[in-house]
């Protein structure tokens, strides 16, 4: 019997890792070569890949949102990442962000995590 093969997933990469400025770039290297082994063997399609350097939180909920309205306008399914640290600061972020991503119709994948949902379904006269 063949084997269903899934529509591939198109996703946005965020690269985002601790340390200092010094070897930064051989980090994300690192980074994304581990996210481009995942992405091959679970049939995702990377479209765009961002880059956190050594900016700050701030700037990191800045590249989300812009992320995030990528995605609301259809130009992607995801964002892909290494892990859910990469661009959340607590347990309470991560959900937020899993549930805006939700909210525009995309999904948060992790090679650590997997696939980040939440199971909440909008019933009756909820709206945004």
């Amino acid at each position: 019997m063949k084997k269903k093969k899934e529509k591939p997933i198109n996703c946005f990469v965020y690269l985002s890792t601790k340390g200092d400025i010094d070897g930064a770039e051989i980090r994300e290297m690192k980074q994304l070569r581990y996210i481009r082994e995942y992405a091959k063997a679970h049939n995702i399609i990377i479209k765009k890949v961002y880059h956190r350097d050594i900016l700050g939180q701030y700037d990191v909920n800045m590249h989300f949102m812009k992320i995030t309205r990528h995605i609301k306008n259809k130009e992607a399914d995801g964002l892909l990442l290494a892990n859910i640290g990469a661009i959340s600061t607590s347990i309470r972020d991560a959900y937020d962000k899993v549930g805006i991503i939700n909210s525009v119709g995309g999904e948060i994948i992790t090679v650590d995590e997997g696939r980040l949902r939440l199971p909440i379904k909008m019933i009756g006269g909820l709206s945004e």
